[in-house]
């Protein structure tokens, strides 16, 4: 196969977390047994919304690339014209008043067509209407992470920022300055939202999106004229680069406890306490499974760990900052566990995901 198809392959594999059965080798024994967690709640569903998503540089008549209004923190950060142009954002809610600010994204996006997300709501053919300037009619499916919360109005209802990022562009693939500068424009645009009465920000993706926001919050806890506002962060499956020690990643796996048999799901290991230097009002949450993305890549989600070295086999984790829970689901269920899994475990799917980030944040707020 030629080095761009398996290039191809191994995106389109994060984005949409379309991934075959890991190519390796069946476990010694049954899977491991965990403790029981306390059960996620149900939440209603919210209603379907209709949203515009803007390109953060855009063409302009002429053909020449634009920065578009509201988003100039992108270009200022110094990644290219030809990367940014992917990158599309819906400004769900933009009241002046901002209490509090909430930021959803979508995992990579690589392929000609779109691909459904369980974080942001959106279809598979979402970017259908994509023009060179913005995607118009992209609807918000209400059972979404952001559609639920939206509803459930915990974070106060005409006083809070709502941004969707249906894509990031944050390519596994790129080198790490074109990541640190894509993650600088957000960075950089969110800090822009902040008002003097901010004090909540909840930042949620999936896939390469859970890594992104993770990156988000390493910044933003690092601003100390940032300190007085709560950071909440929602990471469903979150995939960063191991071999360019992105969140700080490096090559020990830790075994899932819950993984199905005859599947070796795993995550690569981070120190987040070392990633996480100041945590005061500072919330984390990483629902993982560690499916291999696709065979043979070494492409899986993180796990944090405690103690000196990681363990073999994870479990568990609650360390009053950072919450970790495993799940048996394969990469795609845990994106969007409306479509992907079997009817029948679609309802428990939800729960140890989507429903599971809620009853976390719940706690919280």
């Amino acid at each position: 196969m030629k080095l761009w198809n398996v290039g191809a392959l191994v995106l389109v594999g994060i984005l949409t977390g379309c991934a075959p059965p890991e190519l390796e080798a069946l476990p010694a024994g049954p899977e491991a047994a965990l403790d029981s967690q306390s059960q996620a709640l149900s939440y209603p569903n919210g209603s379907s919304r209709t949203v515009v998503s803007r390109r953060v540089v855009y063409k302009n008549a002429s053909g020449g690339y634009q920065a578009a209004a509201g988003f100039e923190q992108f270009r200022a950060a110094g990644a290219s014209d030809g990367t940014l142009h992917t990158i599309r954002i819906a400004q769900v809610e933009a009241p002046s008043v901002r209490e509090a600010i909430v930021f959803m994204t979508a995992g990579q996006k690589i392929s000609s067509s779109g691909h459904s997300s369980g974080v942001t709501g959106q279809s598979s053919n979402w970017d259908a209407s994509c023009d060179g300037v913005s995607c118009a009619n992209v609807v918000l499916d209400g059972r979404s992470l952001a559609m639920k919360l939206h509803a459930l109005g915990w974070f106060p209802p005409g006083r809070t920022h709502l941004s969707v990022v249906n894509d990031n562009n944050f390519d596994h693939l790129f080198d790490s300055d074109t990541k640190q500068r894509i993650v600088n424009g957000f960075v950089h645009w969110l800090q822009a939202q902040v008002r003097p009465e901010t004090r909540s920000i909840y930042l949620a993706g999936s896939s390469r999106g859970g890594c992104l926001v993770m990156r988000i919050a390493q910044a933003l806890r690092a601003n100390t004229a940032l300190d007085g506002i709560n950071v909440y962060v929602s990471s469903l499956d979150g995939v960063c680069r191991n071999s360019q020690g992105e969140l700080g990643t490096f090559d020990t796996k830790v075994n899932n406890p819950v993984r199905p048999w005859g599947t070796f799901y795993g995550a690569w290991a981070t120190n987040l306490s070392a990633q996480f230097p100041r945590r005061d009002r500072l919330h984390m949450y990483q629902v993982v499974g560690g499916q291999e993305v696709a065979p043979a890549t070494g492409i899986r989600a993180f796990s944090g760990y405690a103690g000196a070295t990681p363990p073999s086999t994870g479990s568990h984790l609650d360390w009053g900052w950072y919450k970790q829970t495993w799940v048996k689901w394969q990469h795609k269920e845990i994106g969007n566990p409306y479509t992907d899994p079997s009817t029948s475990e679609q309802p428990l799917a939800v729960s140890e995901t989507i429903d599971a980030q809620l009853t976390w944040l719940d706690g919280l707020l």
